[in-house]
């Protein structure tokens, strides 16, 4: 797997900060959570950034583009962005929430996804990001794990599967892997706090009935899951794709740059540390790489019996 983070995570520092960052925190690559100014301006910028800092930019995140993502009008734009990054593998999409301005609905959200994966050719992958639990008064059409499957694979497209987000709205975080299998190719690695005041006997308590966003996207170790199992699991699972760190300064609670820094730095030795000197023993791998969909789900996530 291929340890990077996403310049989300240091979103107020230039993005000179965010490249530099990666490099000496021996990255090799970096995500680009894309905004309407970067699109607007181009690539240019970010490829001499990274051919700067010999860093590789392999991921887009949509997500920060807002309803400008789930416009026909910005797919050109953006197909031109990625072709200008030559190291560029993902493209991340988010799912239509409520409050999206989609015209059409799920059928216009399935048209976008046509209009987005005929300009991405073979440029770039384009996979979904599975939404977070919650957060919407009213729920999104592709809130359920087999409502996002079924999608996913009758479009051939790849998932990005955001862990703070899957524990939000109550899935066990290691339970669709088997399902997602090579089409899983990047993870948005990042932790969810429970709400206060909740049961901490109740095996079900961290399942809230409304989701702050301080809860999402917070470093590794300062919520629930169980991150270093998780990670341990796709070692074991073979996993060749992107792990990104996408933490949120909400999340996070912190706002000055050498605060988020830190915090990055720390995010970054929990995962590093999780797997130096792991190696799966022969008799823990009882299952195939990466299982085909329809494979038994996995139950490690001791999270949920926490």
């Amino acid at each position: 797997m291929q340890l990077q983070f996403s310049t989300a995570c240091l979103a107020r520092a230039p993005l000179q900060t965010s490249f530099a960052a990666a490099r000496s925190l021996e990255m090799g690559s970096i995500e680009l959570a894309l905004t309407p100014t970067l699109l607007r301006r181009g690539a240019g910028r970010i490829a001499r950034l990274a051919e700067q800092h010999q860093l590789a930019v392999r991921s887009l995140d949509l997500s920060p583009l807002g309803d400008l993502a789930f416009g026909s009008d910005a797919v050109p734009a953006l197909a031109d962005f990625v072709r200008a990054l030559p190291g560029c593998e993902v493209v991340a999409l988010p799912t239509p929430r409520a409050r999206h301005a989609l015209t059409g609905g799920l059928n216009g959200y399935l048209a976008l996804l046509a209009a987005y994966s005929d300009a991405l050719g073979d440029h770039a992958a384009l996979t979904l990001i599975n939404p977070p639990g919650g957060v919407d008064a009213a729920p999104g059409p592709l809130d359920r794990f087999p409502q996002l499957r079924r999608i996913v694979e009758e479009w051939d497209l790849g998932y990005t599967f955001d862990t703070s987000h899957a524990a939000s709205a109550g899935w066990v975080i290691t339970e669709p892997l088997p399902s997602m299998g090579a089409r899983l190719r990047n993870i948005h690695l990042n932790d969810f706090r429970q709400q206060p005041g909740l049961d901490q006997r109740d095996p079900t308590s961290f399942i809230p009935t409304g989701v702050g966003a301080w809860q999402l996207g917070r470093a590794p170790g300062e919520g629930v899951l169980p991150l270093r199992a998780f990670l341990r699991v796709l070692r074991r699972r073979e996993y060749a794709g992107l792990v990104t760190l996408a933490l949120r300064e909400v999340g996070v609670r912190a706002w000055w740059p050498p605060s988020l820094s830190g915090r990055l730095v720390a995010a970054s030795g929990f995962c590093r540390s999780a797997l130096a000197g792991y190696h799966p023993r022969q008799a823990q791998q009882d299952y195939p790489p990466f299982a085909p969909p329809g494979a038994s789900a996995e139950t490690e996530n001791e999270g949920r019996r926490a």
